[in-house]
């Protein structure tokens, strides 16, 4: 068996060794188990790829290649993003039966994995374990902005809803992973959290309180915060189409409701409106009604359309080090 820690790093190197030496930690504290359960052996590799980050990242991730040859580094030729940027990774790790995928920033605690590697060592029928943010680091009002974007990115998926608190922590089978690179790949519409959750057929769900970052900067701060949301909600698979129909479907019920109300004022004697004109306001309601119909079922076939599309392909390299005859 062999377990596969996945990261993707922007400008993490004040992380990164910590994040490395915690991870081998936790495997060696599964590999002594899992030896002694099942009489197997557990393999290890990490793949960290370096979204071509800014500070001293590239060198600190050639550093623990140079240490720890279990350590599979990728050079990005460009920042992708977090999510293309793992998509690519997984690919490196494709081989392996386990996958924990993680932020590189040490807010996902790497020792959680030990139950997450547990359970599905456990549970066969188990095909992924999930890992939900019970709660988060940041203030109040962020803590609320969070808990609002992972509610509507959730309903805006069109398969399986996407759990409020997932960014894609957790632990996955080796099929799971192939399914989710199926996704990434054959739509254009799903991000990777969304890939994640409808891969699985049974997951498992475990919270954890994610913890404060204390070392280095988030890549994501103030308007950038706001910019990357906005741009997962409205690539998502189903956001436009469930938006024009909530659109839609509003209008009508307005139609509705007005529509009502001007005929029984006036077959009630309380509208002051002269003959004729409560029936052109009707058919100005329905026609109104009919238009949003209309509006939400384009936007239906439109957002089909859109899914057809292509995800740009992540450029990248594996980081090649050299190392002395004892390494």
């Amino acid at each position: 068996m062999k377990l596969a820690y996945v990261t993707s790093a922007y400008n993490e190197t004040l992380n990164l060794e910590e994040l490395h030496r915690r991870c081998r930690l936790a495997w060696q504290s599964l590999a002594k188990d899992v030896k002694s359960e099942t009489g197997q052996e557990l393999g290890f590799q990490m793949v960290i790829a370096d979204n071509y980050s800014s500070d001293d990242s590239l060198a600190t991730l050639q550093r623990i290649i140079a240490g720890d040859p279990d350590v599979i580094g990728i050079a990005n030729a460009a920042n992708y993003g977090p999510e293309a940027s793992v998509a690519n990774a997984l690919q490196h790790a494709r081989d392996c039966d386990l996958v924990v995928v993680l932020c590189s920033d040490l807010q996902d605690p790497p020792e959680l994995s030990l139950a997450m590697v547990r359970r599905l060592l456990q549970e066969e029928r188990t095909d992924a374990v999930l890992a939900i943010k019970r709660s988060s680091a940041g203030g109040p009002l962020l803590r609320m902005a969070r808990r609002g974007y992972y509610r509507v990115l959730g309903i805006s998926s069109r398969l399986q809803l996407v759990p409020s608190g997932f960014h894609g922590f957790g632990c996955y089978r080796s099929e799971v992973v192939d399914e989710v690179l199926r996704y990434w790949e054959e739509s254009a519409g799903l991000n990777l959290r969304m890939c994640m959750v409808n891969a699985c057929q049974s997951p498992t769900r475990i919270e954890y309180r994610q913890a404060d970052r204390t070392r280095g900067d988030s890549s994501y701060r103030g308007p950038a915060y706001v910019l990357e949301a906005t741009k997962a909600l409205l690539s998502a698979d189903a956001a436009a189409s469930r938006l024009a129909l909530s659109i839609g479907s509003a209008g009508m019920a307005v139609a509705m409701v007005v529509g009502v109300v001007l005929l029984v004022n006036y077959f009630s004697g309380n509208s002051q409106y002269q003959g004729g004109v409560p029936t052109v306001m009707g058919l100005v309601l329905m026609s109104f009604g009919i238009q949003m119909l209309m509006f939400a079922v384009m936007s239906r076939q439109i957002e089909s359309l859109r899914m057809s599309g292509f995800r740009p392909r992540v450029r990248s390299r594996l980081i090649q080090v050299s190392r002395g005859q004892d390494g």
